[in-house]
């Protein structure tokens, strides 16, 4: 399940960072705060646990808008950002506090919430579906495999070897958290878009700096382009709903069914 929440834009131009996923996970803590012990409690593999992760959110979606170095400037009247999670309990917590706000801050700058909707997810009866992402795939080593001599990477792309079966540990670990019925495999494939990848001589990976401030940020490297994902509809229900690949709670992997 997913919201849709649509903005107004006070002016006719309004400049925001061009990486906002920072202050996005700033608003989502602030609209959560009070509520972490109900959280973690709704998943019995997480009591333990420090924060409540099982959700995931979109880039900001500006229908007009000018990039310009660091900056992003928003020029249409209204934006929408969506947030999705397993769990309505948490959606449902994120929308009521947002209405009870008149305006939201993001990076600086205020934003009156127009509407909130709440989107049911597609039925998955087959074995396939195919999405689109609304914020970047990112997939990370094991920091075992990080040590390796030779290897300085941090994250591993679709053209190696090993990014399906990253991808699809990944997925069986949020599986098991959800699920009574464990599982030690699944069966899961993913093939990106070649005619896009044609298109864009497969330049499809996007950086997202987390600007913290001026003197700490961090570089998270993913993947935005359509993909095919072959697996059981509960697993194709799990990625719409969890997100794919790592760091889905500080706004990586969300995607949308365009098929």
């Amino acid at each position: 399940m997913r919201i849709k929440i649509t903005f107004n834009n006070p002016a006719s131009r309004t400049d925001l960072p061009i990486n906002t996923n920072y202050y996005l996970v700033c608003l989502i803590s602030a609209l959560a705060k009070g509520y972490a012990s109900y959280l973690r409690s709704l998943c019995s593999s997480d009591r333990g646990s420090k924060y409540f992760d099982m959700f995931t959110f979109s880039q900001l979606i500006i229908p007009l808008r000018e990039i310009e170095s660091r900056k992003i400037s928003i020029l249409s009247e209204q934006f929408y950002w969506y947030v999705a999670s397993p769990y309505p309990q948490f959606l449902g917590i994120i929308s009521s506090r947002l209405r009870s706000f008149k305006n939201i801050w993001i990076a600086g700058q205020s934003f009156e919430v127009d509407t909130i909707e709440f989107l049911p997810s597609p039925r998955f009866d087959g074995p396939e579906a195919r999405f689109t992402c609304l914020s970047p795939v990112t997939v990370r080593r094991r920091r075992s495999a990080v040590k390796k001599a030779g290897n300085h990477s941090k994250y591993i792309f679709p053209f190696e070897e090993d990014y399906i079966s990253f991808l699809e540990d990944d997925l069986l670990n949020k599986y098991n958290r959800l699920r009574s019925n464990k599982r030690d495999k699944l069966d899961f494939n993913l093939e990106f878009d070649r005619d896009y990848l044609r298109k864009r001589n497969n330049k499809i990976v996007k950086v997202i700096t987390i600007e913290k401030d001026d003197e700490h940020n961090n570089q998270i490297r993913g993947v935005l382009a359509p993909l095919a994902i072959q697996a059981d509809p509960d697993v194709l229900q799990l990625i719409y709903n969890t997100g794919l690949g790592h760091y889905n709670s500080m706004g990586f992997g969300m995607v949308e069914r365009i098929q």
